[in-house]
């Protein structure tokens, strides 16, 4: 009887070889059948309007005190921040569950040391916690469009403090998952972990709490009460699936790679150099209408995370499985092999939701039913060229945590207020445009080499702007101005820009892009009103913060909503932190179960 790997070698041959010989190859092939199935089935719900309603409204009996939290979160990878965080500094009782183990990661980590003071100033970690996680600094990265064929001069870009930073992935979230362990809700029960278990269905009681159905390994049913159920399971969420009637995303980043040792060291194309990372690089025109694009990101020692992509619409039929026999077939191309050894593989599928609507149109990303809310993956806000989640989660911690927790302290729980708790859309809205340059169409309807022709031109804009644009706009960062900038110097570069948009975005894209930036620019007005009103901000008492939330708890929401976005500007820039809710958060709250009952004074 054939392995699963030999099963797979007519089909996949290059996979099938390289499986072989990697640690645990047939559990991660496994994995890699379950994402394809689960990816599809999103595809087939969204295009028939068919999907299971595992969010619903019905009344349950009340459960045990050991079996209630005020959190619980669905997924057990970056949601394992957010949960560590309010669990530390807010002191309240979660439970953290995933269908295989609780911190183990498919993809390793990069983003930049200035974006790390998020998880000093939430709390999350001391100063030798996040040193201890830091694999290696480098000095610079870059981005390199492949320039055969193309009709308009080559650049190279080059990246400071932009993904220079290697992360290990799995330390950070066992040092959460410990975190979590050991600390204590304020009522003294102690928090859940819960490998290998199944979400199965969620019962809203809203003006009271959530049930949540899950299935052990062993196949068994059990059920958990809780304030507020956090959606962190990823690109395949059924919850998200629901929530937008089976079309949760639009773009998507299907994504291969391996963590291996053994590459040449060196300065050469085929080397690795340490202290550079490649952030964006493409070899080749388009392959099977697709612009494939590497990544290559040192780590501890000598070894060297490098993966395989492409940008597609959400609606495309992809595979994991033939993206990887891709990625095995031509490595040895990108980099010398000779003496590669494989540690693991990384894979998935990276989501983007960028569903711009027009200005008289209902938003479509919907992230919130009552008392249930989407994080991470599942709420699919990612960066629109690097595609990276981790950076877009770590940036938006702070504000996310504390708006959460007013959330729960003011009852607030209603779909209408959890939904405005989502990480900060202003410019992935914007630069969600770019995105839709990097897919690549058929020969009908542009040549092979489009893709990499318009990416060296949008190189070149970047690099005569300078680094600080640079830098801002790969940290979903810039601004109005400075995007305005980039928008009006390409064509001065590339005619043909005004043509491919015209082919590349619908009229409806094109009416929805020009809508969202023209909101930028209201937030660049907000932002400058709120500068006029931070020292009157600052010196408003906290009790006087209090009566207001008690009043009105909508009201008090909406205004740290907004002040939260506005101190997330501020901190990007790094300027002043005010004093708003973002630091001068309340003391350690008692368990919202059954009510919320806060400390007086």
């Amino acid at each position: 009887m054939q392995t699963p790997i030999e099963q797979l070698a007519s089909q996949y041959p290059h996979l099938a070889q390289a499986f072989a010989r990697i640690p645990q190859g047939e559990i991660h092939l496994k994995r890699l059948h379950d994402l394809n199935t689960s990816w599809q089935q999103l595809l087939l719900s969204g295009s028939q309007r068919k999907y299971t309603e595992v969010v619903v409204t019905e009344t349950r009996p009340v459960l045990p005190a050991q079996d209630t939290f005020d959190i619980i979160y669905a997924g057990g990878g970056l949601n394992l921040l957010n949960a560590a965080v309010m669990t530390q500094r807010y002191a309240l009782r979660v439970l953290v569950f995933d269908r295989f183990t609780v911190g183990a990661v498919h993809r390793e980590w990069n983003i930049s040391r200035a974006e790390l003071q998020e998880l000093l100033d939430c709390g999350l970690l001391t100063r030798a916690e996040l040193e201890s996680v830091i694999l290696c600094e480098y000095q610079d990265g870059f981005v390199r469009f492949h320039a055969a064929h193309i009709q308009v001069p080559a650049t190279e870009l080059h990246l400071k403090d932009v993904l220079n930073i290697a992360i290990d992935a799995e330390k950070l979230t066992a040092l959460c998952v410990k975190k979590i362990q050991e600390h204590q809700s304020a009522t003294g029960r102690t928090n859940l972990i819960l490998h290998h278990t199944t979400f199965e269905r969620c019962a809203v009681q809203p003006a009271q709490h959530v049930c949540v159905d899950v299935r052990d390994a062993a196949g068994s049913l059990h059920s958990y009460g809780a304030q507020l159920l956090i959606d962190g399971m990823g690109s395949t969420s059924p919850i998200a699936c629901q929530l937008n009637c089976g079309r949760p995303f639009s773009l998507v980043c299907p994504t291969v790679g391996t963590v291996a040792r053994g590459y040449k060291a060196g300065p050469g194309s085929r080397e690795i150099d340490t202290t550079r990372g490649e952030v964006l690089v493409s070899t080749e025109d388009r392959r099977h209408d697709r612009q494939l694009i590497w990544e290559a990101f040192p780590g501890k020692e000598d070894q060297v995370a490098i993966y395989l992509f492409y940008y597609a619409e959400a609606g495309s039929q992809v595979d994991l499985f033939a993206l990887f026999d891709d990625f095995f077939a031509l490595l040895p191309d990108y980099k010398d092999t000779s003496n590669v050894e494989v540690l693991k593989p990384v894979y998935g599928f990276i989501p983007a939701g960028y569903n711009i609507t027009l200005p008289w149109q209902q938003k479509q990303k919907i992230l919130a039913y009552d008392r249930v809310l989407s994080l991470g993956d599942a709420a699919a806000f990612q960066s629109p060229l690097t595609f990276c989640g981790f950076g877009s989660y770590v940036r938006n911690l702070q504000r996310i945590t504390t708006l959460l927790a007013q959330a729960l302290e003011s009852k607030s729980l209603r779909a209408r207020d959890l939904n405005r708790i989502r990480a900060s859309e202003a410019v992935p809205a914007v630069s969600g445009a770019f995105s839709k340059f990097m897919i690549a169409h058929s020969e009908k309807q542009e040549p092979a080499w489009q893709v990499n022709e318009t990416f060296n031109v949008f190189c070149r804009v970047l690099q005569d702007l300078g680094p600080q644009v640079t830098n801002d706009f790969f940290k979903d960062r810039i601004g109005w101005l400075d995007y305005t900038r980039v928008v009006l110097n390409t064509p001065r570069y590339y005619p043909p820009i005004y043509k491919l948009a015209l082919t590349t975005l619908s009229p409806a894209e094109i009416i929805g892009w020009i809508s969202a930036w023209l909101q930028l620019g209201g937030q660049a007005v907000q932002y400058q009103l709120y500068s006029l009103l931070r020292p009157r901000l600052r010196s408003l008492p906290g009790a006087a913060r209090r009566w207001l939330r008690r009043r009105s708890p909508v009201t008090g929401l909406r205004i740290a909503i907004w002040e939260e976005g506005m101190a997330q500007i501020a901190r990007a820039r790094g300027e002043q932190r005010p004093i708003t809710a973002t630091n001068n958060y309340p003391p350690p709250m008692r368990s919202y179960w059954p009510s919320i009952k806060w400390p007086p004074g």
